[in-house]
């Protein structure tokens, strides 16, 4: 008998085939964006960790505004829990005859190493190892030669500036193809970086220390956890270096007031020296002077005489005056040379007497240095890192919420579609209660059925989602970093889960309806079960509505009312699909044009020119003569300070523009301030700050709210945000100069240009920028390239992601529709075959029970609008980085596309229900089952 109980089984199988693969199709689904999305950010974290450890990354890496020295690493050696530190080199250089920015890093020995992709670390002072990305363009041998701007109080940081290419290596700390960070040289953007010998620097001070701690070892370094052990060390070193910038700065004065004193002094020698040959020209003049007095004289008084002399005495006379002739001519070749030399001295001496003038006005003008302490994410070039890590999370918020809203809608119809199965097996299952079969023999075909569909569909939805998923994501971003290829795990607790669902999704159903059903007696199963009883719905009541209704119409309107279960399926499925749709396009919308609307209507600036905090008249005169070039087009100067306040999930230091600016009426040419929901415009207060959206958001702050940043000088500073302006990327802060003046109690002193350029493209903006960035009084350039590049990326990876998961959705809006209507028609067979046998044509009879699912659909459609906004909303608050927002507002086609395909699909599901109804076997469906 077991034999044919699962001949049975087989053939109820092989009888629905299209009910069975719509519920693997479902299970796949649901458990490839479950387990995808849920194990594609670890494998992400994962992947960066292991190539962390490997490489040994810092956990914190030091840098000392003016160097570190001997006293600075004494206090770092005495940090808690230090397990190792380093320390080393750094200079932003340019490759001769380009503008590329090149960050040259002293060789590492332990802490934060090098990846050789090829050829070897430099060994020998004239070699170095480029950055992968240079691979293109260069090879093991070549030669490259850089120039270096030189800093403000020293002549060169590098002995040598040419070098031999002998490797090429990818960096633990800079992790970015796309997006290196700020330089303080070239276009001001870094382009690459290099690894050469520490011997090469000819500097008596370190630049940076890395450090790395016993207690961080274990942890993932992605986690809260890491970040609060991190903080606790940061803020130990800031204490251990409380009072270092003072004693920096007073070390750093002494050592250069020597060095100018010694540079005073030899010019005053070389004085001296030009003095003392002047004297002695003068002494030979006068010697000069006097022999030819004394040879004068003799030749006058012989002639007084008018005596001739003798031969001898007049060829003495005349030797005499041609030798005194000949000494005179000497005197003026030697005096004519030493004239000319004594100009150059002197205009040497003028030169180096001016350069000691600037250099003793920027020393009595240097402030203290500032030490900063930097995370992982915070280093110079750590944006990579700090987008990389973004980006894991991005895919962790969409697995918050994707995959559980369309597992709870597959779920949903998975659950109905199992319900109809027993429903519709009812009379085998009286039949096989019948034949002596028990309970529990009867309930092994409904849970073997939901078992093998759901699990079938899991495991290949698991395998896809550990596998698939993760190398759709990694191709999606890959090209914009340097970290190796994802690595892929198996994920055993979401993978459990995934199962888990699976059972409660088809088993459970099945079970629960099968238990209901095997209540009753063979004889009551073998007979149908009684229809839905019909009641007065409420459109019947309102009779001035209800007589204008057709019989068709009176039926699809009670129809739909009769079968409450199945119309709240299909109105929820189709909902669920939808509102997964409208997301997924609308997401789309709002990361798609933020770099357009931000850089092209809200900042029109094209970079932001910084001084150094003192400018000298032939600097400032240097920096007025470019501004002032053919290739400017306008300027506007600006009082100009990068704020800071921790803030955000991961508590990173943000950065935060500040911008003053010195002509109100202008400003707006340079920067848009305007309400991003209401369109307004917004004026500088006289008292308190214009902050970005985004930044109000992460602050949680609302207009009329107090906010603390710090400023440069790491001096808080309290100020009343006035008004919330539109900004999608970077934080920004818009003062007045009345506000700056309540705020900070000092006037603002314009330090910085907001420049348009004639022509704005990228390449040109690079070659004014690195113009900017070779001026000795220019501090930096910050260009709006970095930033879209960033975001580009972002952008970019997210895209490819939501359309993975519009796909996705779009499939699950197919099977949906299918098992509905498959269900719809299957349940009603008999009553479609009445009206057929009436006369209705085959239209009608198609109509007769689909326009119930064409009114349902657009039910549905209508409802995953309001969901969809609801889900589009929360993806587009937890997703972006906090440096970026995206753009809350809906376009037409997220309206538009879901609507469109799932019509098409319910259209194209019409056919096929008429192509079935048209061809069904009324007679069979019809005929008596008792």
């Amino acid at each position: 008998m077991k034999k044919k109980l699962w001949k049975d089984i087989f053939k109820s199988i092989a009888k629905s085939k299209g009910r069975f693969v719509s519920i693997m199709g479902l299970m796949m689904l649901g458990s490839f964006a479950l387990v995808g999305l849920k194990v594609t950010g670890p494998d992400m974290r994962a992947t960066g960790e292991d190539y962390s450890a490997k490489l040994n990354v810092a956990d914190v890496t030091v840098i000392g505004g003016l160097g570190i020295d001997k006293s600075d690493e004494a206090l770092i050696d005495q940090a808690k829990g230090l397990e190792k530190v380093e320390y080393g080199y750094l200079k932003d250089v340019v490759i001769k005859d380009t503008d590329d920015s090149v960050r040259l890093f002293s060789a590492s020995d332990n802490v934060s190493e090098y990846q050789l992709t090829k050829g070897r670390l430099p060994e020998k002072s004239n070699e170095i190892a480029l950055s992968q990305m240079y691979a293109n363009e260069y090879k093991i041998g070549d030669q490259i030669d850089f120039t270096e701007k030189q800093d403000q109080t020293s002549s060169s940081t590098l002995k040598r500036h040419n070098f031999k290419v002998v490797g090429f290596v990818y960096s633990g700390e800079i992790l970015s193809n796309v997006n290196l960070g700020q330089s303080t040289a070239g276009t001001g953007a870094l382009k690459g970086y290099a690894v050469v010998s520490k011997n090469v620097f000819d500097v008596d001070y370190y630049m940076l220390a890395r450090l790395t701690f016993d207690d961080t070892k274990n942890l993932d370094p992605y986690s809260t956890a890491y970040t609060d052990k991190i903080q606790e060390h940061k803020d130990d070193l800031t204490e251990l270096l409380k009072g270092q910038p003072a004693q920096r700065l007073s070390s750093i004065k002494e050592e250069y007031q020597t060095r100018i004193t010694d540079g005073q002094q030899r010019i005053d020698n070389a004085k001296q020296e030009i003095t003392a040959a002047q004297l002695q020209l003068d002494e030979a003049k006068q010697q000069l002077d006097s022999n030819k007095d004394a040879l004068q004289a003799k030749m006058q008084q012989a002639n007084e005489q008018n005596i001739p002399l003798p031969a001898e005495a007049s060829q003495q006379l005349s030797s005499a005056q041609a030798e005194l002739a000949l000494k005179e001519q000497e005197y003026e070749e030697k005096n004519q040379a030493f004239q000319k030399k004594k100009g150059e001295a002197e205009a040497e001496i003028n030169q180096n007497e001016q350069r000691l003038t600037e250099a003793q006005e920027t020393l009595e003008h240097l402030e203290e240095p500032e030490y900063s302490l930097n995370s992982r994410r915070e280093i110079p070039g750590g944006e990579g890192y700090k987008i990389y890590s973004s980006l894991s999370t991005i895919v962790d918020a969409l697995a918050n919420v994707f995959p559980i809203f369309l597992y709870f809608v597959a779920a949903l119809v998975t659950f109905t579609t199992m319900s109809r199965f027993v429903e519709e097996e009812r009379t085998n299952t009286g039949t096989l209660k019948a034949l002596g079969y028990d309970n529990r023999d009867v309930m092994k075909k409904f849970t073997f059925y939901g078992l093998v569909s759901s699990l079938s569909g899991t495991v290949l939805g698991v395998i896809l989602g550990h596998t698939l998923l993760p190398l759709i994501v990694y191709n999606a971003y890959h090209s914009g970093f340097t970290v190796p290829k994802i690595g892929m795990h198996f994920h055993w607790q979401v993978t459990l889960v995934a199962l888990l669902l699976a059972l409660f999704s088809a088993v459970l159903p099945a079970w629960l309806v099968a238990v209901k059903e095997l209540r009753e007696k063979p004889a009551q199963l073998l007979l149908p079960k009684a229809p839905t009883a019909g009641s007065k719905i409420l459109l019947e009541r309102i009779t001035f509505i209800w007589k204008r209704l057709s019989f068709t119409h009176k039926v699809t309107a009670r129809n739909i009312f009769r079968y409450k279960k199945r119309m709240l399926m299909t109105i929820f499925g189709v909902a669920g699909a939808v509102a997964l749709l409208f997301a997924g396009f609308s997401v789309q919308h709002s990361i798609s044009g933020i770099n357009d609307r931000q850089f092209g209507d809200l900042i029109r600036y094209d970079m932001i020119v910084a001084e150094n905090n003192y400018v000298t008249d032939d600097q400032q005169q240097e920096i007025d003569d470019l501004l002032n070039s053919s290739s400017i087009d306008k300027k506007e100067a600006v009082c100009y300070e990068e704020m800071s306040k921790v803030a955000g999930a991961n508590q990173d230091k943000q950065s935060i523009k500040l911008i003053v600016p010195s002509n109100e009426e202008q400003f707006s040419d340079y920067i848009q301030l305007e309400n991003r929901q209401t369109g307004k415009k917004i004026a500088l207060p006289d008292n308190g700050v214009v902050i970005s959206e985004r930044l109000s958001k992460l602050l949680n702050v609302e207009k009329g709210d107090s906010i603390v940043l710090k400023d440069e000088n790491d001096q808080k500073r309290e100020m009343k945000v006035s008004g919330i302006t539109e900004m999608y990327m970077g934080h920004f802060a818009f003062m007045s100069q009345e506000g700056y003046q309540k705020t900070f109690d000092q006037q603002p002193k314009d330090n910085a240009y907001l420049v348009r350029l004639k022509t704005s493209t990228v390449s040109n903006t690079e070659k004014q920028a690195a113009k900017f960035t070779n001026l000795s009084g220019v501090k930096g350039v910050v260009q709006n390239t970095t930033l879209t590049n960033q975001v580009d990326t972002i952008v970019h990876s997210l895209d490819k992601i939501m359309t993975v998961l519009i796909i996705i959705a779009a499939l699950l809006g197919i099977v949906i529709l299918y098992n509905l209507t498959n269900i719809n028609v299957s349940e009603r067979i008999r009553e479609l075959s009445t009206i057929k046998v009436l006369g209705f044509y085959d239209k009608e009879v198609t109509l007769y029970i689909y326009r119930e699912t064409i009114l349902l659909t657009l039910m549905g459609i209508l409802t995953g609008f309001g969901v969809g906004e609801l889900l589009h909303r929360y993806i587009i608050t937890v997703v972006p980085p906090d440096d970026v927002m995206f753009n809350p507002a809906l376009s037409v086609t997220s309206f538009v596309i879901p609507a469109a395909i799932i019509s098409l699909v319910t259209l194209v599901l019409g056919f096929v229900v008429n192509r079935r109804l048209r061809n069904v076997d009324m007679l069979e469906a019809l005929k008596s089952v008792d």
